[in-house]
């Protein structure tokens, strides 16, 4: 699942000249959610999403599951299930019949996996705390991150993470012309239990499937 463009590639004198403008107090909680996301084990998270068309209305409603462990993840949305490994990434489509296999890069990771939004300040976006919020009775810190060059399609991504646990609870994203998604994260389940195979596509469970290597 594409959640939005892949992300422009930074020459590092670019990087480094714009990463002065990261909000610290936007650092402290992206960073906070990293290390809550890295001592929780194995998760499983429950999340809809509203697919925004040009102008901003919206054209689709999706349900999911993702499952991670470490960088590994297994993706469920509507009859499409994605699997990374680590290193692999395998798509099928139900529809279809067919697997494309590729080897994603990490930035094209950061946009498939929602969960993995507190580490796009390392990857060509600046960072700036907003005002706390309320919702459905928790209060939760809100972080803007905009995309350093202005040829990016992306305009801002707002996350919001549960104060004390620093659990994402949502992400929107907004592209120039007002199209994008607004994920909303509600069941976060850790310390589960998973194993390795749980992230790779398993032809004997899907026969007569095709698989297209797009390495």
């Amino acid at each position: 699942m594409n959640l939005a463009a892949q992300m422009p590639q930074i020459p590092q004198t670019a990087q480094t000249a714009q990463r002065s403008q990261n909000d610290p107090k936007a650092l402290e909680v992206l960073n906070k959610a990293s290390v809550a996301y890295n001592k929780a084990g194995g998760v499983k998270a429950g999340f809809i999403i509203k697919v925004l068309a040009k102008g901003g209305t919206v054209k689709d409603n999706l349900s999911g599951s993702i499952y991670l462990k470490g960088s590994k993840f297994k993706l469920e949305t509507g009859d499409m299930t994605t699997w990374f490994d680590g290193t692999n990434q395998w798509v099928y489509i139900q529809s279809n019949n067919e697997v494309n296999l590729s080897k994603p890069n990490s930035k094209e990771l950061l946009m498939i996996n929602p969960v993995n939004v507190f580490q796009l300040y390392q990857h060509g976006y600046n960072s700036k705390l907003l005002a706390d919020k309320a919702e459905n009775g928790k209060k939760l810190h809100q972080v803007e991150l905009r995309p350093y060059t202005k040829t990016e399609n992306v305009l801002s991504i707002v996350a919001s993470f549960e104060k004390g646990t620093f659990r994402p609870v949502s992400i929107i994203i907004t592209n120039k012309d007002k199209s994008g998604s607004r994920i909303s994260i509600g069941s976060y389940l850790t310390g589960q239990a998973y194993t390795d195979v749980m992230f790779a596509f398993q032809p004997k469970d899907y026969p007569n499937t095709e698989v297209v290597d797009l390495r």
